[in-house]
């Protein structure tokens, strides 16, 4: 500086102080420092309906997350299009930290396999900040079906098929997806087993509890298991589920290509401050530490995960590559007729 305005024009104490001007300037230029932020409420936006299992994740993390932050943690559900509304709504966002995306097992894992108008990369259109939680599904049949494992009811759609039909939330969700791995995986002819596709998981529950599906690959219910009028054969995680302990996996009856596990968590429109993201995840981290948020989560089968933005990015990524490959094993197009 001093051989660019000429040393002789200044002296050492007003160089100093205009360095100090330099960096305030500097600093009032960003966004917001790390010591400031957040200083207005933050939003989430949940690219499907209130009140489902993807929607209760940000739900009940990002209430502690708020009180951690000392700001409202709003949670705006922009629902449509297989989640496509919701994320691009988010991605277009300001970078400035203030409004964030919840992605999932659908909308960054299936959907964009399935659904080629999507409109946006799950790997690359965002940057990850945090995994929130994540959950199996499991093989549920109606309570009147003869069976007690996955290969039993496999072997009984073989002797008769067109008779034992299965419900979704709809056409290309991942309860018809898993249905149609399943059908794959143990030989079976995909039109062997009838694709009923609902306006939800919930009323394809409340047909397999009416008999009028055999079989639902979702989340289900503990209280109806427990009353008859429906069975569990298998889950679909690594591990045993929370939900139902004493159920095997479906890696431990042999079928470890038939996984599948409901997963939340949080990104951010690319280019918001790192500063941010880190604090963002910080805060999550401890939020997910919580003993309440852990007890609400478990109640509803979920588990809380955490870790750094690099651990979920690498998440997100084999999630896409997975699904690709899974995808082609069926040989089926999932994109929704016309």
């Amino acid at each position: 500086m001093g051989q660019f305005f000429g040393s002789h024009l200044f002296h050492r104490p007003v160089l100093l102080t205009l360095t100090t001007v330099i960096a305030a300037l500097a600093l009032s230029a960003l966004p917001a420092s790390a010591q400031t932020y957040p200083d207005k409420p933050i939003k989430i936006i949940v690219p499907f309906p209130a009140g489902g299992s993807i929607d209760l994740g940000p739900r009940v993390v990002g209430q502690r997350l708020g009180e951690i932050l000392g700001q409202n943690v709003i949670i705006e559900n922009k629902p449509g299009a297989s989640g496509k509304i919701g994320v691009l709504a988010a991605r277009d966002s300001a970078p400035d930290g203030y409004t964030f995306a919840l992605a999932s097992a659908v909308t960054h894992g299936l959907a964009p396999v399935i659904l080629p108008n999507m409109g946006y990369d799950p790997v690359d259109d965002m940057t990850a900040v945090v995994w929130f939680t994540e959950y199996p599904n499991a093989f549920f049949v109606n309570g009147a079906i003869p069976v007690k494992t996955v290969q039993e009811f496999a072997d009984l759609i073989k002797k008769n098929p067109g008779k034992y039909h299965y419900g979704s939330g709809g056409h290309g969700t991942a309860n018809h997806v898993n249905a149609a791995i399943f059908l794959s995986t143990m030989g079976i002819a995909q039109n062997a087993s009838e694709h009923i596709p609902y306006r939800g998981e919930a009323p394809a529950f409340a047909d397999l509890v009416g008999g009028h599906v055999s079989y639902v690959i979702g989340t289900g219910s503990r209280d109806l298991v427990d009353s008859g009028k429906m069975r569990i054969l298998a889950t679909t995680g690594r591990s045993r589920w929370i939900a139902f302990p004493e159920v095997p996996t479906t890696a431990e009856v042999g079928l470890p290509d038939i996984y599948y596990t409901g997963w939340t968590g949080l990104l951010a429109p690319k280019g918001t401050p790192k500063a941010m993201i880190d604090k963002i995840n910080e805060a999550t981290n401890q939020a997910l530490k919580d003993p309440n948020v852990i007890k609400t989560l478990a109640t509803n089968g979920q588990e809380t995960r955490g870790g750094s933005p690099d651990a979920f990015s690498e998440h997100i990524r084999g999630e896409a590559a997975r699904w690709k490959t899974q995808v082609a094993k069926t040989g089926l197009d999932f994109a929704p007729p016309p």
